[in-house]
């Protein structure tokens, strides 16, 4: 299966491009199949979309080519190509584990709330086949995290009003214009999905299970997230979300590249208090199955970015993450002082684990 074309407008400059490039005396091969270049070290910055002005990022644009070899390539002689790994040579290993500099290459300049590649292998597309005149496309419809190598967690709201509809979820995607990351993607059936039964129209209980109708290989873009204890508190922590929804509430664009927003955990009382101030008036009442995070001006998830996990350090290992959120509704996004609100991992933890068990599901590979 094809990755959906989610962004079409994009800077292109394809003339200067070529203008400026070779023809490759080896062969083009991902950038960790030449042992001469093929190291964490190597950067590539891809091209982000026109912004709301029609202007680009130059802090960001790398329009530079390899020897004539695509953006996340390198021309490389045929005595220095490795031989790629043979499939199933990748484990599903700790959970939680972020890749914090990336996978085979990182990202420089002013990175935007982009993430680096394979920096969060646990971050899943959901996808849904919708007809377009005569053809069936796959189209995105929310974010989603991998708590086993069958089982996706996401927001009840992605998936409750498309009764009858297909369902696939992608695991390892990054940059959804190119299909030359280092680590190919895996698209599996949603053959179940698991809506919270207290789920209602007020989104109370903003929980579900997509069981796949095949597992998950591991590999390094693709791995499991830890679920967090009964009964912890992440509150005062600052910890990361996104998917690839839009930039801006207004005018926004889906992101091609799966975005990085850094959040602090705020505590009930306080986001409560937050919403209060906003339209929704002083008698708001946030439900016990929330929590909320963030607050700061222009930082925040938005449109497009439901069902994402929000991911914290463990404590005292800071290389490792629980999933403690789900990104699930806010007022506008990225206003000052007012947090988005998540649906409360924490308290759904027996909810999970009981689902998983009458699944038959294995939930060891998400306990840290």
């Amino acid at each position: 299966m094809k990755k959906p074309v989610l962004i079409v407008a994009f800077a292109l400059l394809i003339g200067q491009r070529f203008a400026d490039s070779q023809e490759c005396s080896g062969r083009c091969v991902k950038k960790d199949e030449c042992q001469i270049t093929g190291s964490s070290d190597v950067v590539v910055v891809p091209v982000l979309p026109i912004t709301q002005a029609g202007a680009l990022d130059a802090d960001f644009v790398d329009l530079r080519l390899d020897e004539g070899c695509d953006r996340l390539e390198t021309c490389c002689s045929e005595g220095d190509i490795i031989p790629s790994a043979p499939k199933g040579s990748f484990t599903f290993g700790q959970c939680g584990v972020r890749n914090q500099n990336g996978i085979g290459y990182r990202l420089v300049g002013h990175k935007n709330g982009v993430s680096e590649y394979g920096e969060f292998p646990w971050t899943l597309m959901v996808l849904k086949s919708q007809q377009v005149v005569d053809i069936y496309k796959e189209v995105y419809i929310c974010g989603a995290s991998l708590i086993a190598p069958n089982l996706a967690l996401t927001a009840a709201h992605c998936v409750v009003n498309f009764k009858n509809e297909k369902y696939y979820v992608r695991a390892g995607e990054w940059d959804t214009n190119t299909d030359r990351e280092l680590y190919s993607t895996q698209t599996r059936d949603a053959s179940e999905i698991i809506i919270h039964e207290n789920y209602n129209k007020h989104h109370h209980n903003n929980i579900a299970l997509l069981r796949l109708d095949t597992p998950f290989n591991a590999d390094k873009n693709v791995q499991i997230i830890c679920l967090p204890p009964v009964g912890s508190s992440f509150t005062g922590q600052e910890c990361f979300t996104g998917a690839w929804g839009k930039d801006k509430f207004e005018q926004g664009r889906l992101q091609n590249i799966l975005r990085r927003v850094e959040v602090p955990v705020v505590s009930h009382d306080q986001c409560q208090d937050a919403f209060r101030s906003t339209r929704l008036g002083p008698r708001f009442v946030l439900h016990d199955s929330y929590m909320c995070a963030g607050g700061e001006e222009n930082v925040d998830v938005c449109t497009g970015d439901g069902g994402a996990p929000l991911a914290c350090a463990t404590p005292g290992d800071s290389g490792r993450y629980y999933q403690v959120g789900i990104v699930a509704w806010g007022i506008g996004c990225g206003q000052k002082g007012i947090p988005g609100a998540y649906t409360d991992i924490v308290s759904f933890i027996p909810w999970i684990r009981n689902k998983m068990a009458s699944l038959g599901i294995d939930g060891s590979t998400s306990t840290f």
